[in-house]
């Protein structure tokens, strides 16, 4: 499809008299209103409605005026097309603004109908007036004024203006908007014309009224100095140079198959993980309960965002997500907002390999070295200061330590002088601190393990890529058995893993889910049982036999054993961990290698170690060459597990317990215990615990126990007076206290359960802690779990209540939710399994329901139930609350995030204490339509993203309001207005203002109205 361009947006308006407009949005017109005839009032839908032709050729379409301004006042209009007059994809996104210099703006034009141009003297023909701006120009009469480039055109006979026909056409300063014609000057032979800023237009509350309504997601105004028209073609380039580089996912394994091509678009190979963020509930309580979506559904509404996860656990693949999607502007509804940013890809250990944590805004287009020519000089800056711009930092934890204070620094400062710059940085779980950037208005996620459904999501995803791999054969027979033997592969595979819980607790990532599945088609189906016989194996499977079973004969010149190549590439690993780096130059990688080869004489006799090099890069795939002169392995796992060996081959032990203390060793620690006999481990394991008790405070004596008892679990030997010092040690630390100390011992698996406390005695917090790491793991934990949804506390039971989401649906029910007091806990749906296991519960309380459930879905589930506060959210396939009929008993209801819901009569049946309505759902005029007004609703809360103008409708549809919370997510130009609620006498208010928004109206509450 064609990306369309700014000037696609240009339509002919053809009223009482023809002139021109731009397409704010498909279907939404600014025009000037002194087209307009007398009778074309706002909201007009009769015979004197307006019509518009994209174009000025296309069908014209009918359409309504929802607003116009007085002509002398505020010459501008809104039209309604009463269908889209272009498709949206591929449009691309509109950008406005206001001039702010007062020196020419040379480069700009106006489009537009004018009389001057016809086709074959009557039909409409665009043309494209270029020109200077002249700011001062018409500063007096609050105009702007563009003098033409080109000679005038000559006087029209009858002596009208030759640019009749152009007024309302938009006026561009490079791709930005900044007014529309409104007239033909005098006094300057038509060399001139006269336009209406936007500015102007903006002051109006009548316009901002109607904009907001009809277009809720209207973009900030951006300052335009210049217009800069080589910014345009450059950034159309940078999007293609994005969706090259970030647009294929390689995919572990693949390559196997053939065709020596791992690489697959990733929209055959992305898949959606969840994530947790913490959430205040609407009831006003202040504990906060974790949150668990997809991790794009919760991107949407976080302008700025740490996301944490685990090694493998997707956060690099979702960060080229989301800059080839967005660049391309394809990015799914609940990211619209990111569609048409531009993104810089900051990933952190390039930056560092580049001798510089704090680049400067020139630098960031060249960080990742795209395959794109240099930008035209200060084209970063300007994206930043327009907003435009998406900030994607990857790999905080790559960065040594040391470097990790002036990066924060750095990043928080370019904020700050660009505030509206979208930001996402993504760290392991333990490398910063907690709230490490809260301060410059980060929230934090954490990507959780895949879940089951998740596991049998990606093999099949693997396999779906996989058998399109079969198809780039030429021998048809050949590729039909190859997918044959792929549909049994998938169908054994996905069997396994719900059969065999160990196997689906070592797939918990995608790197190592892939992993399995690469080995699962190689072994044809035997598999390792532990983390260190996975990476062994898939070391073998890539570096021995990967020719010979693809019959591909010394490509380079050079054949390398198994062991051959892990020699060399753990000196190569080996050299990284002890410079703190995860890349480095090709002379570098050549100088370890050549150390390596003084002792592999058969290495040396098949070439150079440049030769070598060049064979590994090209034959291993566990290295690459990312960029020009910037080697890395596939994945620091790898890089780590490799290291290991070498110190442990290398009798370097004692140097990586000198570093136990260093949280970029520690991963080294954890994966040399695989590869280590039992003297060796008894050494590891004592020096880790020496050092222990060596610590100085808690703080340092945490990490270094529960890597002492993380070795301890990962030994194939460990006599019974070190376990016991080990797991003693770690017991006499006491209950942890905070979530980085809990996190340390969730980090340990099931193995941690004998040490934890029962849960009597405990206060609220630690049993809260401790319910929600029980939890994460597994089955194993249900007796405890059911002992701790005993407790008296609301934080423990609420804890066990959400631990739901990663057990067994039916089970967990059973055996933990059914002994439970749940009347004043929520309970979370997320799978059919869960609503389908309610009535084995008794008295739920709060029950929020996610996902997609039909209403005759939801009536099956909650048969039985009474529950007094319901959720439905981020439902897409709802489309009535027929369901709630037989549930009278329901107090409070909120819904939120369900755009398909239109039949609002059972609203009328209840008898509502508290309704709330969060975006992403009908408004409170579909309400009306279809209940009609609520009488009895006493309470509302409201959250409003941008239409302010639906307080008017408030009391309309709930005429018995004595409450209404207001939460208003984002600052707008137009005021929040109270005054039409000032004639409900004793109506209480509170608004909550997470943005800076002007209230007026609000001395008239008094005390009935809190502001916070």
């Amino acid at each position: 499809m064609r990306l369309r361009s700014v000037e696609d947006r240009l339509v002919a308006v053809l009223a009482e008299s023809q002139g021109s407009g731009v397409l704010l949005t498909p279907d939404l017109v600014l025009t000037s209103a002194h087209l307009l005839s007398v009778g074309c009032t706002p909201n007009v839908s009769g015979p004197e409605a307006v019509v518009i032709a994209p174009g000025g050729r296309a069908d014209p379409v009918r359409c309504d005026v929802v607003w116009a301004g007085h002509p002398s006042r505020c010459d501008a209009a809104l039209l309604r097309a009463r269908h889209a007059l272009i498709p949206e994809e591929g449009l691309a996104p509109l950008r406005w603004g206001a001039i702010a210099t007062g020196q020419p703006v040379q480069e700009c034009q106006v489009l537009g109908f004018p009389q001057v141009q016809r086709y074959d003297e009557v039909e409409l023909e665009a043309v494209q007036i270029a020109g200077t701006l002249l700011p001062l120009s018409g500063l007096l009469r609050g105009r702007s004024v563009l003098r033409c480039d080109h000679h005038p055109p000559a006087p029209r006979p009858d002596g009208g203006s030759p640019w009749a026909g152009l007024s309302g056409g938009p006026l561009f300063a490079g791709p930005v908007l900044c007014g529309i014609a409104s007239s033909d000057p005098m006094g300057w032979g038509h060399s001139a014309i006269d336009a209406t800023p936007l500015t102007s237009i903006a002051e109006d509350a009548g316009f901002v009224s109607a904009l907001r309504h009809h277009w809720p997601d209207a973009p900030p105004f951006e300052e335009v100095r210049s217009s800069h028209p080589e910014d345009i073609a450059y950034e159309e380039r940078y999007a293609k140079a994005l969706k090259a580089r970030y647009g294929r996912l390689e995919i572990f394994g693949l390559d196997d198959l053939g065709s020596n091509e791992n690489s697959w678009d990733l929209d055959t190979a992305y898949l959606s993980l969840e994530a947790r963020a913490p959430r205040r509930a609407l009831d006003g309580d202040q504990h906060l309960r974790p949150e668990t979506q997809r991790v794009e559904d919760l991107l949407g509404s976080r302008p700025r965002t740490v996301l944490r996860g685990e090694a493998g656990a997707g956060k690099t693949t979702l960060v080229w997500w989301l800059a080839s999607h967005a660049a391309c502007r394809t990015l799914p509804a609940k990211l619209s907002a990111l569609n048409g940013l531009i993104p810089f890809v900051v990933p952190l250990r390039s930056l560092a390999a580049q001798g510089t944590v704090t680049p400067t805004p020139d630098r960031l287009p060249t960080i990742a070295q795209l395959p794109v020519e240099d930008p035209p000089s200060g084209w970063a800056g300007r994206v930043l200061e327009s907003g435009r711009a998406l900030l994607l930092v990857d790999g905080l934890d790559e960065l040594p330590q040391p470097d990790r204070a002036p990066a924060r620094r750095w990043l928080a400062e370019l904020l700050r002088l660009h505030p509206r710059t979208r930001c996402l940085v993504t760290v392991r779980p333990l490398a910063v601190g907690d709230s490490w950037l809260e301060s410059e208005g980060f929230e934090e996620l954490l990507l959780l393990p895949m879940s089951d459904t998740d596991i049998q999501a990606f093999v099949a995803a693997w396999h779906r890529a996989a058998r399109l791999e079969c198809e780039r054969f030429t021998d048809a027979p050949h590729a039909r058995r190859q997918r044959g033997r792929l549909d049994s592969l998938e169908r054994d595979l996905s069997q396994e893993f719900q059969r065999n819980a160990t196997l689906r607790d070592l797939a918990r990532t995608p790197l190592l889910c892939a992993v399995i599945c690469a080995l699962h088609r190689r072994r044809s189906g035997l598999l390792p049982g532990t983390r260190w016989e996975l990476y062994s194996a898939a070391l073998a499977m890539l570096l021995g036999g990967r020719d010979d079973y693809r019959r591909i004969h010394k490509p380079e010149g050079v054949t390398l054993t198994v062991d051959d190549g892990q020699q060399l590439l753990q000196r190569i690993a080996a050299w990284l961990v002890r410079n703190g780096r995860v890349e480095l130059s090709r002379a570098q990688a050549v100088r370890q290698l050549e150390l390596a080869m003084g002792g592999l004489r058969r290495v040396r006799e098949q070439g150079s170690a440049d030769q070598v090099l060049t064979h590994l890069l090209n034959r291993s795939g566990l290295l690459q060459e990312r960029s020009t002169d910037a080697i890395q392995f596939i994945h620091r796992t790898f890089q780590d597990y490799l290291a290991a060996k070498e110190f442990r081959d290398n009798d370097s032990l004692d140097e990586l317990l000198g570093h136990a203390a260093e949280e970029q060793w520690q991963d080294v620690i954890r994966l040399v215990i695989g590869h280590c006999g039992r003297s060796e481990a008894r050494r590891v394991i004592s020096g880790l615990l020496a050092a222990a008790d060596e610590a100085s405070d808690p703080e340092s004596e945490w990490p270094l126990r529960t890597l002492a008892a993380a070795c301890a679990i990962g030994s194939a030997y460990v006599d019974d007076a070190l376990h016991e010092a080990v797991w003693g040690g770690l017991k006499a630390l006491g209950p942890p206290r905070d979530d980085r100390e809990y996190g340390f011992l969730a980090s340990l698996g099931p193995e941690v359960l004998p040490i934890l406390p029962e849960p009597e005695g405990l206060g609220a917090e630690q049993a809260a802690r401790i319910a929600r790491m029980l939890g994460s793991l597994g089955e194993v934990a249900l007796p405890l779990l059911k002992q701790y949804g005993q407790h008296c506390s609301f934080l423990a039971r609420s804890a066990v209540a959400t631990a739901w989401r990663s057990q067994p649906p039916q089970r967990y029910a059973e055996e933990v939710l059914a002994a439970m007091q749940l009347h004043d806990v929520s309970l979370r749906i997320l799978f059919p399994e869960q609503l389908s296991a309610l009535h084995h519960l008794d008295r739920i309380g709060n029950l929020s329901i996610s996902q997609d459930h039909s209403s005759a879905e939801l009536r099956r589930g909650l048969a039985g139930q009474e529950v007094r506060w319901l959720e439905l959210e981020h439902n897409s396939v709802l489309r009535d609350l027929h369901f709630l009929r037989e549930h009278p008993e329901i107090k409070h209801l909120t819904i939120t995030t369900c755009p398909r819901l239109r039949d609002f009569s059972a609203l009328a049946d209840l008898e509502l204490r508290l309704l709330g309505l969060a975006p992403g759902s009908p408004g409170l005029e579909v309400i009306a339509k279809s209940a009609g007004p609520l009488p009895q609703t006493t309470s509302l809360i409201l959250t409003l993203a941008e239409d302010f103008s639906v307080i008017e409708q408030v009391l309309q549809v709930f005429p018995n309001l004595s409450f209404l919370g207001l939460h208003a997510l984002k600052a707008q130009p137009q005021p929040l207005d109270l005054s039409p609620l000032h004639v409900q006498p004793d109506l209480h208010l509170d608004v909550l203002c997470t943005a800076k928004v002007e209230i007026l109206g609000a001395e008239h509450f008094g005390d009935r109205l809190r502001i916070h």
